[in-house]
């Protein structure tokens, strides 16, 4: 994969969400300009017009706080977005991500109305996340013990919406790698993890920008941990890349931190600069 299409792959979203988890997250709790984002995401080859949608489209969700200050319009972190983006750092920063330790599985089923369709995409979000796969329609399985309090309360407040979790064994005789490999796509998932160790696992160009390259690298990681739902290792082929996406991860995201924040600082310095 070239460096461009890596980028393509990254939605503007994406790429917002990688910076303020690793970069905006307890370092800046006042809002910023417009202008960091502009020149953040511009430099990833996002226009200036699709960042501005995805900072509204955010705000609308309750994950950022819009600023007025005579003409000059900034964006800070809500409660939500910092939880959430916590939470996420949490698996981002962990030394084995794809290590799983339990034999047990979560199974959960949920109806919603077709009305709720929000909702739906919504929770089934949190679900992949979480590392749920779906055995059919409705029913999820995932490997260890799942807290089920964080995905219950995407939906809390909607009316009929059920939903029930609980964790169990398989019984003797139960063909456990059938269900895995019905619930999740294992090819794919090795695709991906290869994709991410030929983009990452090779030396940086020389005149990479670090900025730029730490929230791809963030982006390309957050969508590999939503995607790996940390399977037992017996149920996964021979030669899984995982211990190596991690490892090629460690390196690279060491390496780049610290020329990161020093470029951030330099640009949100230079934004408030011109207010």
């Amino acid at each position: 994969m070239t460096d461009l299409a890596a980028e393509e792959r990254s939605k503007p979203q994406e790429l917002l969400l990688a910076l303020g988890g690793a970069l905006i997250l307890d370092e800046y709790e006042d809002p910023l300009p417009t202008r960091v984002f502009l020149d953040v995401l511009r430099s990833l080859g996002v226009s200036d017009d699709a960042t501005r949608s995805v900072l509204t489209r955010l705000t609308g969700r309750g994950l950022l706080t819009r600023h007025q200050d005579g003409r000059v319009v900034s964006y800070g972190l809500t409660h939500t977005s910092r939880r959430l983006l916590r939470e996420g750092r949490e698996r981002v920063v962990a030394a084995e991500p794809f290590r799983q330790t339990s034999t047990d599985w979560t199974l959960l089923s949920f109806s919603l109305p077709e009305t709720q369709r929000d909702v739906r995409r919504r929770l089934r979000s949190r679900l992949s996340w979480a590392g749920f796969g779906c055995l059919r329609d409705g029913l999820w399985v995932a490997p260890g013990r799942v807290d089920l309090d964080r995905i219950v309360t995407v939906g809390a407040e909607v009316e009929g919406l059920q939903i029930d979790g609980f964790v169990a064994s398989p019984t003797p005789g139960t063909d456990v790698a059938r269900f895995v490999r019905r619930a999740w796509d294992l090819d794919a998932l090795r695709w991906e993890h290869e994709e991410f160790l030929r983009r990452w696992e090779r030396p940086l160009p020389r005149e990479a920008d670090p900025l730029a390259s730490f929230i791809l690298l963030g982006a390309h990681w957050i969508r590999l941990l939503r995607l790996d739902p940390v399977l037992p290792e017996r149920y996964l082929g021979d030669g899984w890349p995982a211990r190596r996406s991690a490892s090629a991860h460690r390196a690279v995201f060491a390496f780049l931190e610290p020329q990161a924040r020093a470029a951030f600082a330099d640009v949100v310095a230079d934004a408030r600069a011109r207010r």
